[in-house]
């Protein structure tokens, strides 16, 4: 029998960048629930607030260290094409868009048909983002079933 899944000699302690990624998806799985009408009861509005406060903070320190460390981009890379800084720049600006989206839905003030398409065009973003950092053929816990 063939045994997929984490072997014990590779595992690690979760460091800051696994923290904000893991948070980061539950907020997406939080946001995708909402759009598509989910109720949210007290509890899952507070957890959701919670958790877009700390993705917030979390991407805001690492975008001022960007920002200190030189790596701001300048308009000639943008007419040459986006290099990989600029694009994670943006990356962590979106995310802390949709910790500020999340943060007034879970307040009741996020209404309205342009907010939710805003939304919605911004979690697509971030998972695009995702997806390409991400190989499907190099994880073999997916081959459990």
């Amino acid at each position: 029998m063939i045994r997929y899944g984490v072997v014990a000699e590779k595992m690690r302690p979760m460091n800051a960048d696994d923290l904000l990624i893991s948070s980061l998806k539950l907020l997406i799985i939080m946001a995708k629930a909402n759009l598509k009408g989910y109720p949210m009861g007290d509890f899952r509005k507070s957890a959701m607030a919670e958790i877009a406060r700390f993705v917030f903070l979390e991407s805001l320190s690492r975008t001022a260290s960007h920002i200190s460390a030189g790596s701001k981009p300048d308009p000639a890379s943008r007419t040459a094409g986006l290099d990989t800084q600029h694009i994670d720049h943006l990356f962590l600006q979106r995310i802390q868009l949709l910790a500020v989206m999340l943060n007034s839905m879970a307040r009741g003030k996020s209404r309205g048909r342009y907010r939710k398409k805003a939304m919605a065009e911004n979690v697509e973003q971030i998972c695009s983002y995702l997806s390409d950092r991400f190989q499907l053929g190099d994880v073999q816990i997916l081959k459990v079933a």
